[in-house]
């Protein structure tokens, strides 16, 4: 798949920054000619590059015009900016976050703001949103789609009697979201203890 990318920059071109692109394999589920759940082990090809100090800058993927029933799969794509120089540059943690946003008519009522509320005093940012084709219908009659979110901030350095040792992959329990992933460092991941 060809993949063209347009971006603003000044007249004098920043050469200390250097674009990629990644693929990350999508499995997706067809029932009776709709898509049920689109799924990846994002993280798993990921996280390599946020620990090498990469920002992600976006991501897609295209679906096709397969309708047969089952699991195929797809390749996504995302776009990461890092440093083309040989500095000491911070690595990050992200995380991925599944939301699920009330459709009105035709428009996708996107309000990231709850969201981005209770996680920027801990220092993560947006970075991306996939959307999704996956559709249910609410309980009040209403229709929802799922939307998949992307945030990453530096790696935090505090005092030892601020953190605990939790699992590889610790969880935040959100209303209305699906578990927040935090990626691993090492053998453990290192948590505020307020972030639960």
């Amino acid at each position: 798949m060809p993949l063209f990318a347009l971006y603003n920059h000044t007249g004098e071109l920043n050469t200390s920054l250097r674009f990629y692109s990644l693929r990350v394999p999508l499995r997706v589920q067809r029932e009776a000619g709709l898509i049920t759940d689109v799924d990846a082990h994002w993280l798993d090809h990921m996280t390599q590059h946020f620990t090498s100090g990469a920002h992600l800058i976006d991501g897609f993927f295209h679906l096709g015009d397969d309708n047969d029933n089952g699991v195929s799969c797809v390749d996504s794509v995302f776009i990461f900016q890092n440093s083309a120089e040989e500095t000491t540059i911070a690595s990050y943690d992200a995380i991925v976050v599944e939301q699920w946003t009330v459709v009105d008519g035709v428009v996708v009522k996107t309000d990231y703001i709850p969201l981005l509320q209770s996680l920027a005093p801990y220092g993560w940012r947006l970075m991306c949103v996939l959307p999704t084709p996956i559709v249910k219908t609410n309980s009040d009659g209403s229709l929802s789609t799922k939307q998949i979110l992307f945030l990453q901030r530096p790696i935090l350095q505090r005092k030892r009697k601020d953190f605990k040792v939790c699992s590889p992959f610790s969880y935040i329990l959100k209303p209305n979201l699906s578990l927040v992933f935090v990626v691993p460092l090492g053998y453990a991941t290192l948590c505020h203890r307020r972030c639960h």
